[in-house]
């Protein structure tokens, strides 16, 4: 599993797409992701491991409804 389907996994249980985001600068081997609700972003661009950070936390915030 890559990480981005590992991500759209956990954001599909909140209604989100994530995406890649693209770098022009090949110098940068850290890939980073965003997600968006619709055609809103919804989080910063961020690393694997905070993105999963992030939706965790907007999963739990849900549950809590």
């Amino acid at each position: 599993m890559t990480e981005i389907q590992a991500l759209q996994n956990a954001a599909d249980k909140i209604g989100l797409t994530v995406h890649e985001k693209w770098q022009e600068d090949k110098r940068k081997t850290l890939k980073k992701y965003f997600a968006q609700k619709g055609q809103v972003t919804v989080s910063p661009v961020l690393d694997y491991e905070n993105l999963n950070h992030f939706l965790l936390g907007w999963i739990i915030a849900k549950q809590q409804d």
